[in-house]
C-alpha cells in the first residue's frame, strides 16, 4: 500500500479529490492511504504564522521553512518528499511511475508567493513542477 502525505494550508481542499475516481476507488481498494497534514499545526505563536517576507527583500511572502520541517520529522518522512513548486523540473510519466512504486511519499504544497529555499534543501526533497 502506498501511503501519501500532503502537507498544506488548505487540507480541506483536498478531501473531495482524494475521495473522488479513480483516486478514491484506489483508497477503497486499499492500494492507497491519504493523509492530510494542517502546515499551521507546526507552528508555535498565537496566530498560527505560516509566512514571512523573504529574506533579502522583496514583493510578496514566502512560507517559512521551520513547519514544514517540523511536519516532516513528525511523519518520519523519508524520500520520495516532493516539494510542488514552478521553479521544479517538469513532471513527467517516469516520474508518475517512479513515485507510486514506492511505499510511501510525501508532497509538500507552497502557496503565496513561494516556498522558503531552505525547504528545497531538506534531505530528500526534489522540486517538481506539475505545470
Amino acid at each position: 500500500m502506498l501511503a501519501v502525505n500532503v502537507v498544506t494550508l488548505f487540507p480541506e481542499v483536498f478531501e473531495a479529490p482524494l475521495a473522488t475516481s479513480i483516486l478514491g476507488r484506489a483508497a477503497k481498494a486499499g492500494l492507497v492511504r491519504y493523509r492530510t497534514v494542517h502546515l499551521r499545526d507546526y507552528t508555535h505563536d498565537r496566530h498560527h504564522t505560516v509566512d514571512d517576507t523573504p529574506y533579502g527583500g522583496g514583493a510578496g511572502m514566502v512560507l517559512k521553512p521551520e513547519p514544514f520541517f517540523e511536519a516532516l520529522d513528525e511523519l518520519g518522512a523519508g524520500p520520495p518528499i516532493v516539494l510542488l513548486s514552478a521553479r521544479g523540473r517538469p513532471f513527467a510519466h517516469d516520474d508518475a511511475v517512479r513515485l507510486s512504486l514506492g511505499k510511501s511519499l510525501t508532497l509538500l504544497c507552497g502557496h503565496y508567493k513561494d516556498v522558503d529555499a531552505r525547504v528545497a534543501e531538506y534531505p530528500g526533497v526534489e522540486e517538481l513542477s506539475i505545470g
